[in-house]
């Protein structure tokens, strides 16, 4: 069986955009697998695939990190259900997972951040609190008390989106990657916070609904 390293916060909250599109992905393909929880602390628990980021997964000997090549390998050894069903679809659904990862992310994560701080184990604390303020160039209390100031940006992101989710049941007429990608986004979003999301956004609310009820991770 399949696992898949899935990154863990206090109480067994899981919550890595980047593990739930796997763990999506698997879902899709009617894939059985099984986690085993990592701390932001764990790293060393990650050394066997030579990095030290989730997801990563163990199909039998083989090892993959890194959720876009996760993607591919799935692909290519369990082609149904089709994550790229058609000619170009692969590099669409490339370029739509680039986007989000750097420009929903950016967008997304000032705004949320205080409130992963809360979600995670008190032993991660320290780490997460060096590692995001450096990134960030900023406290995570000075953040957090600018949430409003980054809340433009985000709804911003998030308009285009809606005008990409309008009138249709998925982002490109059928289920691909690209609805992967994003599910696995906004599932991190919900966990992690309670920061509204669709106020604006009426069609990608009936898309998340769909959804999470496709893959129920």
């Amino acid at each position: 069986m399949i696992e898949v390293y899935d990154l863990a916060g206090a109480n067994s909250l899981r919550f890595s955009p980047f593990c739930s599109r796997t763990k999506a992905a698997l879902r899709y393909k009617g894939l059985d697998y099984t986690t085993v929880p990592i701390r932001f602390c764990d790293k060393d628990k990650l050394a066997f695939s030579k990095q030290d980021r989730v997801p990563v997964i163990t199909d039998n000997s083989t090892v993959v990190s890194d959720s876009w090549k996760i993607a591919e390998y799935l692909e290519d050894h369990y082609p149904e259900a089709k994550l790229f069903p058609g000619p170009g679809m692969k590099e669409a659904c490339r370029f739509f997972n680039l986007y989000i990862d750097n420009t929903l992310h950016p967008a997304l994560f000032p705004v949320v951040v205080g409130d992963i701080f809360e979600k995670i184990e008190p032993v991660d604390r320290a780490y997460f609190r060096e590692n995001r303020e450096a990134r960030l160039g900023a406290t995570l209390e000075d953040i957090a008390a600018r949430r409003a100031d980054f809340r433009p940006r985000l709804k911003s992101v998030l308009a285009d989106l809606e005008a990409v989710a309008l009138g249709h049941e998925y982002l490109f007429e059928v289920l691909t990657y690209a609805d992967v990608c994003l599910f696995g986004s906004f599932t991190f979003a919900m966990r992690v916070s309670d920061e509204p999301l669709f106020d604006e956004a009426p069609s990608l609310a009936r898309w998340w609904e769909r959804m999470q009820a496709r893959f129920e991770i």
